[in-house]
């Protein structure tokens, strides 16, 4: 390889450029870094006329080494956030509501400074403030995202933003069992009996027939709903892929209602004042509470105050139901996932937990199943034929 020529008074050293020059007799030399070859030659004629002039100073310090960027875990929360939307357009509350706890212990600590401790420590002290196991969970599964989503990702300088992870992710939690709370169907005419609003109407009738999430059905909007083929169209779903749902006779009749006078772009579930209904708990528990299958009992905050808990039905508790009266119905099982939005079985299996009515059922088909079944007394058994004696 041919030598590399350079101009007097610059040379190269360890991949930097140096450019020397003389004072008073003296030789001095000053690193210029990883820099063009013009950028030296600039930097040594302004060098020169400043000694000419008398206008230059001694360095006293060497060039400051560029500080090193520290990427710390706040850094990692914006570009987590929106690749978990990019990935299926999904509503990112509960990330936003888990990272409000995260941020106070983690988002100021360097990717390289969080420890397999330091989990430990934020999973104890979050057990201490009376957090679920599942909730506790769900806030190190976000966190434990964010630092593979920064493995996976490049920074202005080409490497990763992340290059080293902790040591490992200590083990999840032991969660409680799924929720099994169901509504049958005297209570389901209960309710119906009991509510008033043309929304409320619906939307239980919606829920208990096709078990749909509770925010798939307040983000509907009419251009979805489609009246003359009787169909509803999901987007905004959890899991991010669109479904079709056909309707059945009592599901038309209550969304033809609330679709008169609308446009495409309006929600389909709008109270009398036409306002969007973005949050129907309180009128949930009320409806509840007027038809005897909720009450309100005294509680306290945090601080001290005191405030009435709801306790009884849960409208999660439509998707339970919904799941059930299918299965009994004889529809297929990838039917019903399909209408409800199940992607592994897994999960749906979590929806339809077995009650004490199907092992009484089971119980008795077992009994019939016998029954049934005739079995052989001893005076009419098959007489086994002795072998004829040889008389010699």
């Amino acid at each position: 390889m041919r030598k590399e020529t350079l101009p007097r008074g610059i040379h190269r050293r360890n991949g930097s450029l140096v450019i020397s020059y003389s004072v008073n007799g003296t030789v001095k030399y000053q690193s210029l870094g990883d820099c063009s070859l013009e950028f030296a030659k600039d930097q040594l004629a302004i060098t020169k006329m400043q000694i000419r002039e008398g206008t230059w100073k001694p360095r006293l310090f060497r060039n400051p080494e560029p500080a090193p960027v520290v990427c710390k875990v706040q850094d990692l929360w914006q570009p987590y956030l929106t690749h978990y939307a990019n990935k299926g357009g999904r509503d990112p509350k509960r990330q936003t509501i888990a990272w409000a706890h995260l941020k106070d212990m983690f988002a100021a600590v360097p990717v390289t400074d969080v420890t397999t401790d330091l989990i430990s420590r934020y999973i104890a002290a979050r057990q201490a403030k009376g957090r679920s196991n599942g909730t506790v969970n769900r806030e190190v599964t976000i966190l434990q995202a964010m630092f593979r989503l920064g493995a996976r990702s490049t920074g202005a300088n080409g490497k990763p933003v992340v290059d080293r992870l902790p040591a490992f992710f200590p083990s999840k939690l032991k969660e409680g069992p799924a929720k099994t709370g169901f509504i049958k169907d005297e209570q389901y005419l209960t309710l119906m009996s009991h509510a008033k609003a043309p929304w409320m109407l619906a939307f239980i009738e919606c829920a208990f027939s096709f078990g749909f999430r509770k925010s798939e059905l307040l983000n509907l909007r009419c251009s979805q709903v489609d009246l003359l083929e009787r169909r509803i169209t999901l987007y905004e779903t959890k899991n991010g892929h669109p479904r079709v749902v056909m309707m059945t006779g009592k599901v038309f009749e209550r969304l033809r209602v609330l679709l008169r006078g609308k446009k495409d772009e309006d929600y389909v579930f709008t109270r009398e004042d036409g306002g969007h209904v973005v949050d129907p708990r309180q009128d949930w528990y009320d409806l509840c509470v007027a038809s005897g299958l909720g009450v309100y009992v005294p509680a306290k905050r945090k601080n001290g105050e005191d405030y009435k808990k709801y306790r009884g039905l849960n409208l999660h508790d439509f998707r339970r139901s919904a799941v059930k009266a299918m299965k009994q119905r004889g529809i297929p099982d990838r039917v019903v996932m399909q209408i409800g939005g199940w992607k592994t079985r897994a999960v749906f299996d979590r929806y339809f937990p077995v009650d004490e009515e199907e092992l009484a059922d089971a119980a008795k088909r077992i009994e019939n199943g016998r029954k049934a079944r005739p079995v052989a007394s001893s005076a009419t058994q098959t007489k086994v034929k002795q072998p004829d004696l040889l008389v010699s």
